[in-house]
C-alpha cells in the first residue's frame, strides 16, 4: 500500500472509531459548537443548511474541516482526546506512517493562509496570516490542482517525512471573509490573553504569554471561529443574485456586432464618408478602424446600480462602438442593444445607398460565461450561435481593463477609504491598503482565466506604476 493509501486508511478507522457511544456526544458537540451559531442567525436547522452546503459542493469541505478540530480537541474535565483512546485500544491496526499521521493531525492547528506562488498539482509556498511565519513550501497534489496566487485558505498544515503537506480539511476564503475572519480573530486574541492573565499570577501569566506555544493554544480555541465567518459568507454569496452588469448609459450588457454587406467597388467611398463624419475618428490612419465618440451634450454620469462597465478613449472620453471596413462588410461592434440600434440608424442614414440592410448578432455576458464553460468542457464539436468573434471579444475586454484600471489609479477607492491608489502608495500604511487592494484585483483575474481557459490579464504594469513590484512576490 502507498502512503496515501495508509493514510486514508487510518482517517477511515479514526471515523468509525468516532462512532463508538463515549465518542458520539462529544462529536455532535463540536458540529454544533460550530454550525449552531448560523443556524440560530439564519433560522434554519443543520439538515437543511448540510443539504444547502452539499448542494453547491461545500459540504465534504466543512465536514473535514469541523471532523479535524473534533479529533484534535482534549476534553477539558480529563484531557482525553480520541486519538490517544484509538491508538491505544487499536493502534496495532495501523501501519507506521498511519500512526504518525494520526498523531501529527493530533497536535496540528488550523489557521489561515495566503499562497504566494504555486505550481498547480505539485506544492505551493503559504504565508500564515495569523501567525506571520516565514513563506514555507507545501507538497500537494489534489489540494493545490485549483489554486492561484494570493488566494486564500483555511487548513492545517502537518509534518510527514521532512515535508509540509495539507491534511484533509481545507476551506477556500474570500477575501471579504478572510479580512473578517482576522479581525474577529485579532480582538479574540487581546481577550485570549487577558484570560490568560486573570487566570494566573503575573509572573505564570508573562511566562505563558512569551511560551511559543500560545499561538497553538489560541488557535485551537478558536477553531469555531473559522467555519462560522466562512458559513456568513459563502451562504450570502450562494443566495444574492449576480449585480447586473451595465455600460456607462445604465444600459444592460450585451455584447452586439452588426453588420451592413456592401458592393467591394464602395469600399473606398464608405470610407471617405466616415472620414468626414464628426462622430467618427479613425483608430490608426493606415487601418480601415473607426471609434465612434459620443457628442458632449450626450454623456451620462456613471448610474449608481449595477457593475458599470465602459472603454474610454484617451482615459477621458466614452467610445460608443468601434467599426471595421473590410472587404464586402462594415462590421458594427458595441456593448449594448440601444447602441447598436442607435449606431445602426446613424450608419444608415450617414450611408444612404451605399450599404444593404444590417445583420446583428448578440451575446450576453452570461451567454459568454456558457460557451467558455462549454469550450472549457471539451465540446469542441458544438458551434456556438450568433458568437462574437474571439479576436474582436479579446480585444474589447483588453482595451477596456487597460482603460479601466489607469483611470482607477487616480480614482478614489472605498476600499482605500475614498483616496486614489496612487496617493496611498505614498505612505506606509495607505501603500499596506493599495497592496492588498492589487491582490485582490489580480487574484480574481488569475481565477476568472483559471475558469475560462484563458490566459490571464497582466497587471504587472499596475505595481511598477505604483512603484510596488517588489511587494508582488511576498
Amino acid at each position: 500500500m502507498g502512503k496515501r493509501s495508509n493514510t486514508d486508511k487510518a482517517i477511515r478507522n479514526i471515523m468509525n472509531w468516532a462512532e463508538q457511544p463515549e465518542w458520539r456526544e462529544e462529536q455532535a458537540a463540536v458540529f454544533d459548537a460550530h454550525l449552531a451559531p448560523v443556524c440560530d442567525r439564519i433560522d434554519i436547522n443543520q439538515e437543511v443548511l448540510v443539504l444547502e452546503l452539499e448542494e453547491h459542493g461545500y459540504g465534504g469541505m466543512l465536514f473535514g474541516l469541523v471532523f479535524e478540530d473534533f479529533i484534535s480537541r482534549r476534553l477539558p474535565q480529563d484531557d482525553k482526546n480520541i486519538i490517544d483512546d484509538y491508538l491505544k485500544r487499536r493502534g496495532w491496526r495501523e501501519s507506521v506512517p498511519g500512526r504518525r499521521y494520526l498523531q501529527q493531525l493530533r497536535d496540528s492547528v488550523l489557521s489561515l493562509y495566503e499562497v504566494v506562488a504555486v505550481a498547480p498539482g505539485h506544492h505551493c509556498d503559504l504565508r500564515d496570516m495569523v501567525r506571520d511565519g516565514e513563506t514555507f513550501r507545501v507538497h500537494e497534489h489534489m489540494g493545490t490542482q485549483n489554486l492561484v496566487k494570493w488566494d486564500r485558505l483555511a487548513a492545517r498544515v502537518l509534518t510527514m517525512n521532512g515535508k509540509h503537506i495539507f491534511s484533509g480539511g481545507i476551506l477556500p476564503f474570500p477575501r471579504e471573509a478572510s479580512q473578517s475572519l482576522l479581525r474577529v480573530l485579532s480582538e479574540s486574541r487581546k481577550q485570549f490573553n487577558k484570560k490568560l492573565s486573570r487566570a494566573a499570577g503575573n509572573k505564570a501569566a508573562a511566562e505563558m504569554l512569551s511560551s511559543e506555544n500560545l499561538d497553538e493554544l489560541f488557535l485551537q480555541d478558536a477553531c469555531p471561529a473559522f467555519t462560522s465567518i466562512w458559513l456568513a459568507h459563502t451562504l450570502k454569496s450562494l443566495r444574492e443574485p449576480l449585480p447586473e452588469m451595465v455600460n456607462r448609459d445604465g444600459e444592460a450588457l450585451v455584447f452586439t456586432e452588426t453588420r451592413f454587406p456592401f458592393l467591394a467597388e464602395q469600399l473606398e467611398e464608405i470610407a471617405e464618408h466616415l472620414d468626414a463624419a464628426p462622430d467618427w475618428e479613425r483608430d490608426n490612419p493606415d487601418e480601415h478602424i473607426w471609434i465612434w465618440l459620443r457628442e458632449a451634450d450626450a454623456v451620462t454620469d456613471k448610474p449608481q446600480g449595477g457593475m458599470a462597465i465602459d472603454t474610454l478613449h484617451d482615459g477621458q472620453h466614452p467610445i460608443s462602438g468601434t467599426l471595421e471596413l473590410k472587404p464586402g462588410v462594415l462590421m458594427l461592434t458595441t456593448n449594448s442593444m440601444e447602441r447598436a440600434q442607435h449606431g445602426q440608424d446613424v450608419l444608415e442614414a450617414l450611408l444612404h445607398g451605399l450599404i444593404a440592410p444590417a445583420l446583428s448578432k448578440l451575446q450576453t455576458p452570461e451567454q459568454l460565461m456558457a460557451e467558455n464553460e462549454t469550450r472549457q468542457q471539451g465540446d469542441s464539436n458544438r458551434q456556438p450561435v450568433d458568437s462574437i468573434d474571439p479576436e474582436i471579444s479579446a480585444e474589447i475586454i483588453q482595451n477596456t481593463m487597460d482603460q479601466h484600471y489607469l483611470q482607477c489609479l487616480d480614482e478614489s477607492i472605498p476600499a482605500l477609504d475614498n483616496k486614489t491608489p496612487r496617493q496611498c502608495a505614498r505612505s506606509k500604511k495607505g501603500r499596506e491598503k493599495v497592496i492588498e487592494w492589487l491582490k485582490h484585483l489580480e487574484n480574481n483575474e488569475l481565477r476568472r482565466a483559471a475558469s475560462q481557459g484563458q490566459e490571464p490579464y497582466d497587471s504587472r504594469w499596475m505595481w511598477d506604476e505604483l512603484k510596488l513590484d517588489k511587494y508582488r512576490h511576498c
